[in-house]
């Protein structure tokens, strides 16, 4: 279920059960990737270890506008710390 922070805000909290995270922390990542090249939007390049931090997004061609990684040739993007939620009822 998606909703927005306002959306969960507005609704009865005992309504909904915490499920985790989508942000890793304590060495809980479930993939390790090797040696990462971060491209940010002017195009210069960094070598990083972020995508070991969290979640990330596969792509299968350059990502326009926005900072990526290239891992073994593979574009990836990292996404914002996600929430994840349910309703209890469901």
């Amino acid at each position: 279920m998606y909703m927005t922070h306002n959306t969960v805000l507005n609704k009865d909290l005992k309504s909904f059960e915490i499920l985790g995270i989508t942000k890793t922390w304590f060495g809980s990542a479930s993939k390790i990737y090797p040696e990462q090249i971060q491209v940010d939007r002017r195009g210069k390049e960094s070598k990083v270890t972020k995508l070991n931090d969290g979640a990330v997004l596969l792509h299968s061609e350059v990502p326009k506008n926005e900072t990526y990684y290239i891992v073994d040739g593979r574009y990836y993007t990292q996404v914002y710390a996600r929430v994840l939620v349910k309703h209890l009822k469901l």
